[in-house]
């Protein structure tokens, strides 16, 4: 993976999309088989106009992908960091963009403060 170029935290993703539900015997030779097979899988040619074999190719993908970093500059961690420390407070807020978009406050607030708004935020039950 280092000989490709990547990074540690490319590293960790690898092997992470590598993750199965049982431990093999010998990790490193399970590792060293998943990266020949992508390898393999990289080589082989998709038949001509097939789209779905590399969506990277289609030009609407790349251009919806360039807006999308125009218009939402990657977040940092200390942008996360800073969000889970001053906004316990501001629970309501929280608890709105839980609302409307989940994944993207999971991501921002972590899932023990958007838990806790949520909660706040729910009609009790008594």
């Amino acid at each position: 993976m280092i000989d490709r170029g990547l990074a540690a935290h490319d590293i960790a993703a690898e092997l992470l999309g590598m993750a199965v539900d049982w431990r093999p015997a010998r990790p490193a030779a399970y590792i060293a088989a998943v990266l020949a097979r992508d390898r393999r899988a990289e080589t082989a040619r998709p038949p001509e106009g097939d789209l779905a074999a590399d969506p990277s190719a289609h030009q609407e993908w790349q251009q919806w992908l360039r807006s999308r970093q125009v218009d939402d500059p990657p977040r940092t961690d200390d942008d996360r960091r800073h969000a889970r420390l001053h906004s316990w407070d501001r629970w309501r807020e929280v608890a709105a963009h839980y609302d409307e978009d989940p994944d993207d406050a999971l991501d921002l607030y972590g899932t023990r403060l958007c838990a806790y708004a949520v909660k706040r935020a729910a009609p009790s039950a008594w």
